[in-house]
């Protein structure tokens, strides 16, 4: 089966993507907070959100649409004026599941969080996963110090240093993230309270609400870069279609049943090999276009210096699991600056997607 493919440019998809939320989830003009005493129940997911939990206060529910499917839950653990804990739970539906979710995600609150601080802030990434019979549920996260600016009456903006947390989960249809910053919490008890939190608030219950249609191909979307020639046209999908291949090989079922879980690299190293394969054995095939034989000569010195993982690395700026990667950054910057492979070659042209039904 040939997967669907659609071109887009990347504004309009997300103007796209909005306007669909908008039509299904009845957003809110302004997120509203609930008066709610007692347990708070998530009706579509039955997530339970005490009002007391572990040691924290609930202190707000904030919902970003009229079914309140959209909420962000915070609870504070005060030990002195100047000492707390602040953990909020973010759980929202999902319209569309693409295999750069955890990606973007992450990087979208790296910037956030930076642009909240008098200092960089810095994410390393880590990976986990939760599982039963039928369901597996992968992570990204990362433990961090983070400078947060808080409102002062004298200062305007204050900093001051925390112990934070960040934890964004695959779970199928449902979307939902930990984020926790702490005055007094070490490493290992931020650690602690995120398993707690896995736990508790039962993510591969979530998960299973609402799972991915893996009886289907997933969709491919193209970037509007490769329209220029044929050949980046048809490698790309090769490239594409590899990467749906190897994930179906290697993924477990009831992991496919949550998101891509596209954090192996292995995924990448062979969808890359099958793109090199294509331009290869169609060479001559086409006309191409000077960008596509710059881009082409680029991947092949990478490719036949031994550094395509390096160069995944470098591509996705860390978000990969790849253990050797931080210790080999600086080398491949400087094998990048010798054989003169340019930043094009790090561009993303493709992503391959679930759309989900309500």
């Amino acid at each position: 089966m040939y997967s669907q493919m659609v071109l887009f440019k990347k504004n309009l998809s997300l103007i796209f993507f909005f306007l669909f939320t908008i039509l299904f989830s009845q957003q809110r003009k302004l997120p509203v907070n609930l008066s709610v005493k007692g347990d708070f129940t998530h009706q579509s997911t039955s997530t339970i959100f005490p009002e007391l939990w572990s040691g924290f206060q609930r202190e707000a529910i904030f919902s970003y649409d009229q079914e309140n499917q959209h909420v962000a839950v915070s609870y504070v653990q005060q030990k002195d004026k100047k000492s707390k804990t602040v953990i909020t739970l973010y759980l929202y539906p999902q319209m569309a599941i693409d295999n750069q979710m955890l990606r973007d995600s992450f990087s979208y609150y790296e910037e956030a969080l930076n642009q909240n601080s008098n200092k960089g802030t810095d994410l390393r990434p880590s990976f986990g996963s939760l599982s039963n019979n039928q369901i597996k549920v992968n992570y990204i996260y990362s433990i961090f110090d983070h400078s947060m600016g808080e409102s002062d009456f004298f200062k305007g903006v204050k900093y001051r240093d925390k112990k934070s947390l960040l934890s964004i989960y695959e779970c199928g249809g449902w979307n939902f993230k930990v984020r926790v910053s702490s005055d007094q919490m070490t490493e290992d008890q931020l650690a602690e309270l995120k398993n707690k939190t896995e736990v508790y608030f039962d993510l591969l219950n979530i998960a299973s609400k609402k799972t991915l249609p893996i009886d289907k191909t997933p969709s491919i979307i193209l970037s509007p870069v490769v329209k220029r020639d044929s050949m980046m046209l048809h490698a790309t999908i090769a490239a594409a279609e590899a990467k749906i291949e190897w994930l179906g090989k290697n993924l477990e079922k009831k992991e496919l049943l949550t998101g891509f879980n596209d954090m192996n690299i292995d995924s990448e190293v062979y969808s890359i090999e099958k793109m090199l394969d294509f331009y290869k054995a169609h060479e001559k095939n086409w006309p191409m276009h000077d960008d596509t034989k710059k881009y082409f000569s680029e991947m092949l010195r990478i490719a036949d210096n031994g550094r395509i993982k390096d160069h995944i690395y470098y591509k996705y700026n860390g978000l990969i699991n790849y253990k050797e990667g931080t210790d080999n950054k600086d080398d491949y910057i400087q094998f990048r600056i010798d054989k003169d492979i340019s930043e094009n070659v790090s561009e993303t042209f493709y992503k391959i997607y679930y759309k989900l039904n309500e």
